[in-house]
């Protein structure tokens, strides 16, 4: 219509005008500046019209593809993130049960029953009566006396589900792979019960290139999130993966997968892994008698943690900066890193706390002197779990992330000093231990370091679009 209507004005003045050149002329720019707004107004409306479905279709089509190419919640160590992802810890939107999310984590040092699901949850009457409820049935399973308030063991995967509105809907815990626990609650009435599983293990290889992040490269090799907090746990003394890790690097992982039920439900041990990266070098690790030696035989750990979390980003580095809030160009003494708020933040040592409380711009503050002269200090926290004169151990949660004090966003301000004065955590040479494998195990562990490593290294990285192998060894 509005087409018609310029070019009957359009006609009409080429009549009325014809003897006037330059007032012609005139008009003809005019109505040529009229037609090209026309026709930029019918492009974007047969953009909006024809081309957003086109691409709304195509986003819809990319989630269906990488959803379907990821593992199911449960190799996912169901931290991470399930975030940040990359954890310990995340949330999964179910399209199932209509936008439920999935809180997913290992238990910190410290943990209990109740801390667990104060953290991820709201209700105290739901926290009290999950807790107790799940408590009776390991008791009952266990047959020894265990309370809302035990201490659980480290490292043990959880995932807490709740609905649209916050509302508790179920959890699982495995404190062994042969012992799983759930608890749910449906109509109002919370329960609790055991897996019955029968369970196999089977040992597989794996080799992948860094793509991103270590969780991301996992997942993009078909594996789930638990395998690389596995690796990232393993080589925790030796590798930063979110400041020392560049694409490209290779990872070759032995490993056992496990079975319930005939059934992949998640992963054992890692047997052997080695890392081969720009910045890092080569980095080998072979399990043998409950630790983790380099191929030389002498154990990883080390007296400090390379990082305070298990998924982070580095968002600001350590050295002068523009300050965010404050718009001032000053030095910044840490190094920020990003996760979701109510991530757990460890010790990076052992030590005693010297400080716990509200400082100024660094919010809920927590300071721990460690042994040599070294001091590190965590800022910003959601809460702190620690007080003034607690003896702490390496990787035990002494807070969650938050954004307390001036932030703009949920980070950990972490700082480390050396006698009194700041350093770069990055950079800062990590003491390490000084155990060996035992004398008399010295043959027998290089016997099976060496069967380990040539098997990791007679397995190629495929090139093409898995751009990953897997091998079975069993």
């Amino acid at each position: 219509m509005l087409v018609s209507w310029t070019l009957e004005r359009c006609v009409e003045a080429i009549i009325n005008n014809s003897a006037g050149s330059m007032k012609f002329n005139k008009l003809r720019n005019r109505l040529l500046i009229r037609f090209l707004l026309i026709g930029f107004c019918l492009a974007s409306v047969g953009a909006t019209v024809y081309i957003a479905p086109v691409l709304k279709t195509y986003q819809l089509f990319s989630f269906e593809v990488n959803d379907a190419s990821s593992k199911p919640v449960d190799a996912a160590l169901c931290p991470a993130s399930f975030a940040s992802a990359d954890s310990m810890f995340k949330e999964n939107v179910d399209p199932s049960l209509n936008g439920s999310q999935e809180a997913t984590d290992v238990t910190a040092p410290g943990d209990t029953l109740l801390s667990v699901f104060n953290d991820n949850l709201s209700d105290e009457t739901t926290i009290t009566q999950v807790s107790q409820s799940l408590a009776s049935t390991i008791q009952g399973s266990l047959n020894k006396p265990f309370a809302p308030e035990t201490v659980l063991p480290s490292g043990r995967r959880y995932s807490i589900t709740i609905d649209s509105e916050g509302k508790f809907l179920k959890a699982v815990l495995e404190l062994e792979p042969a012992d799983v626990f759930h608890v749910a609650s449906e109509d109002g009435r919370v329960h609790s019960w055991k897996d019955e599983v029968v369970l196999d293990f089977k040992n597989e290889l794996i080799c992948f290139p860094m793509k991103g992040s270590l969780t991301e490269s996992v997942l993009t090799a078909g594996e789930g999130l638990e395998l690389a907090l596995k690796l990232a746990s393993v080589f925790r003394w030796d590798i930063d993966f979110h400041s020392e890790s560049v694409g490209g690097d290779t990872c070759r992982v032995l490993f056992e997968r496990r079975y319930a039920d005939d059934r992949p439900s998640g992963y054992g041990r890692v047997l052997g892994a080695v890392y081969e990266g720009k910045k890092t070098g080569r980095k080998a690790a072979v399990y043998f008698n409950n630790e983790y030696y380099d191929e030389r035989g002498a154990e990883l750990k080390k007296s400090f943690l390379r990082s305070p979390l298990s998924v982070i980003r580095v968002t600001s580095r350590y050295g002068y900066r523009l300050h965010p809030v404050l718009k001032v160009w000053r030095k910044h003494n840490g190094v920020d890193y990003g996760a979701v708020q109510g991530t757990p933040v460890w010790s990076v040592a052992g030590g005693v706390v010297t400080f716990a409380g509200w400082s100024n711009g660094y919010g809920n503050y927590v300071c721990i002197k460690h042994d040599n002269g070294f001091e590190s200090r965590y800022g910003h926290l959601q809460k702190f779990f620690v007080v003034k004169g607690q003896r702490v151990k390496q990787r035990q949660r002494i807070g969650l992330v938050g954004m307390t004090g001036i932030a703009t966003a949920p980070h950990l301000d972490f700082q480390l000093l050396v006698k009194n004065k700041h350093t770069n955590p990055l950079k800062v040479a990590m003491l390490k231990g000084l155990k060996t494998v035992p004398a008399p195990l010295v043959s027998r562990f290089m016997s099976l370091a060496q069967d380990r490593l040539n098997r990791l290294s007679g397995i190629m990285l495929t090139r093409g679009p898995r751009n990953f192998t897997k091998l079975s060894v069993d």
